[in-house]
């Protein structure tokens, strides 16, 4: 009687036993393709990462090679996306917009083309998409930019600040809502002009460029790389470092040479640098008590070489800007005079900068030679960049006092350098012979105050709006100030070559020349300028602390180039990545 049961025992265990066998399988099965599954997820990201990962690096070459020529007034800009009107162009697919009519977007294709790619795809074969701010790009054909080592990223994702992104967008797919992200699902034809982004990328806002990476897989599948203000500056800042020294360096040490402002032979003047402070709101004004400090960039106007009046007013640019900043800087005007003459002079300043007069009567006959010599002093010749104004002259008025015949003359005026570092600003004039010596001539001698003006090392426009009469263009070096390079410039020279050195300005190798560690010939350099490159340690921008700028003993005098580092090293102990370009040397 108790077999049947036993039996039906053993057959509930066999089953039992063959429903643990097929879970078990089932277990391993699934198993098995998750981690197939896996295999292949990593697979699709390795891939796509390769792709963006060689973008990236082409990019950043690209701007590079970009900042680095001259003639590019925006260096650091990046490329605009693909143009629309070039999408199933296949002479033009990959160009960077950069067209008259079409503003450049924020957000498109990779420019492939340009960058000197092939065109690179995804793992789902689709192009590589392409995210720029309008920081870093230039908006319009007549757009400008300010890049230095101080710009930030104007991209946000998930948060963090970023330059631009490439991104992989993967397949279609029927994208749920989520936080950051809208539902959409997404519509793809053959690739046109009037191609959707939300149709390739997810969870961002085109608006605010905004872009989520965290959202879940049934919201978003897109793969980015971001390009950081730490990926791209190291690469720009370089660019600058070489065009500082090709282009600025030679212009700054040329300023005050010879045969100009009273100089002769080879001997040059190099001008005071500024006291080192906040490079926001600091004056740049130079001072007689360094050789060491800012660049002496401020300025009195912002039209070089014109002759109407200065728009520099009055707190309008400041804290650069100061109009009276090169002015008449004594009670008034000297006169001197030779040649058998007996003079009698008033002289006077119309305004600070207006011209300087002196007026009154001579009497005796002139001898061979005789001259009559109107001068004033201006004050920060030495402390500022200043040229001489090709079109100022001054004005001389004779009136015999027996025919009351008039004459008048334009002589242009001379200009000398002094060793306090002011300007004598001069009128030579040859006094005529009076018809009745006894009687005399009457004389009106006016100089002018605007004899110089601000050097076009200053200038921050481009194009042919410089002079609108059409005689010259913008100079090749206005990307150096408009870009604002000037306040992470630090600049040092001799004491020798400060206006109150010796005239030949010298100095001596090993001795009184500055001296730069790795930099030859060694201790025979005159002038310097430091790029101060971008915050690398954290310090806070801007500020008046010096060691917020410059590493080691650039923030102390002691100059040395380094190779530069963006980690922490046993010998260097924090990063460097200050770079030194020669000014002048022996």
């Amino acid at each position: 009687m108790k077999r049947p049961a036993a039996k039906r025992q053993r057959g509930i265990a066999l089953i039992a036993l063959l429903a643990v066998i097929a879970l078990g399988a089932s277990w391993f099965l699934v198993s098995q393709l998750n981690a197939q599954s896996a295999v292949v997820t990593a697979t699709v990201r390795n891939r796509n990462a390769e792709a963006l990962n060689r973008a990236k690096q082409a990019l950043i070459g690209y701007v590079a090679m970009q900042a680095a020529k001259t003639g590019e007034n925006n260096p650091g800009r990046l490329p605009c996306p693909e143009g629309v009107s070039y999408i199933g162009d296949a002479s033009n697919e990959g160009v960077a917009w950069g067209g008259i009519g079409t503003d450049c977007a924020s957000i498109g294709r990779l420019p492939w083309r340009t960058l000197g790619l092939e065109k690179l795809v995804d793992s789902a074969s689709e192009p590589l998409w392409y995210v720029v701010g309008p920081t870093w790009r230039l908006t319009t054909s007549t757009s400008t930019l300010t890049i230095n080592s101080n710009t930030a990223g104007d991209i946000s994702v998930d948060g963090q600040n970023a330059v631009a992104l490439i991104i992989a967008p993967g397949s279609a797919m029927n994208a749920q809502a989520a936080a950051g992200c809208t539902a959409r699902n997404q519509v793809r034809a053959t690739p046109a002009p009037t191609m959707d982004a939300r149709d390739y990328l997810e969870c961002f806002d085109s608006a605010t460029l905004q872009f989520t990476t965290t959202a879940s897989s049934s919201s978003y599948n897109d793969q980015v790389a971001r390009i950081t203000v730490a990926d791209v500056l190291p690469a720009i800042e370089a660019a600058i470092a070489n065009r500082i020294e090709r282009e600025i360096a030679p212009v700054l040490k040329n300023i005050y040479i010879a045969p100009n402002w009273g100089l002769s032979g080879t001997d040059r003047v190099l001008a005071y640098p500024a006291t080192f402070g906040n490079p926001d709101t600091a004056n740049f004004t130079g001072s007689s008590a360094n050789t060491r400090g800012l660049l002496p960039f401020s300025y009195t106007d912002v039209y070089p070489d014109q002759s109407w009046p200065s728009d520099c007013t009055a707190g309008a640019g400041a804290p650069r800007c100061d109009p009276t900043l090169v002015s008449w800087s004594n009670a008034a005007p000297s006169i001197s005079y030779s040649g058998g003459i007996t003079l009698l002079s008033s002289c006077s300043y119309l305004g600070p900068t207006d011209y300087a007069e002196c007026s009154g009567s001579y009497t005796g006959t002139p001898l061979l030679g005789a001259q009559i010599t109107v001068s004033g002093p201006q004050s920060n010749g030495a402390m500022s960049l200043r040229q001489l104004r090709s079109a100022t002259t001054g004005f001389v008025f004779w009136l015999d006092m027996t025919t009351w015949n008039f004459t008048w003359s334009q002589p242009s005026p001379t200009v000398q350098l002094n060793s306090d570092g002011t300007f004598t600003v001069s009128i030579t004039a040859t006094p005529p012979t009076p018809v009745v010596p006894l009687a005399g001539v009457m004389y009106w001698i006016y100089v002018p105050g605007n004899a110089t003006t601000d050097h076009w090392l200053l200038e921050t426009r481009t194009g042919s709006v410089c002079n609108p009469n059409g005689n010259s263009l913008c100079p090749s070096t206005s990307w150096f100030a408009r870009n604002q390079w000037h306040k992470l410039t630090y600049y040092a020279i001799a004491p020798g070559y400060a206006a109150s050195g010796s005239a030949p300005r010298s100095c001596t190798t090993g001795g009184t020349c500055l001296s730069v560690t790795n930099v030859t010939p060694a201790g025979g350099q005159r002038a310097i300028l430091i790029l101060a490159g971008r915050s690398i340690d954290g310090s806070a921008r801007p500020s008046g602390t010096l060691g917020n700028y410059l590493e080691f003993g650039n923030a102390t005098g002691a100059f040395e180039r380094q190779a530069v580092s963006t980690w922490n090293d046993s010998t260097l102990k924090k990063p460097f990545n200050d770079r030194v370009a020669v000014v002048d040397s022996n």
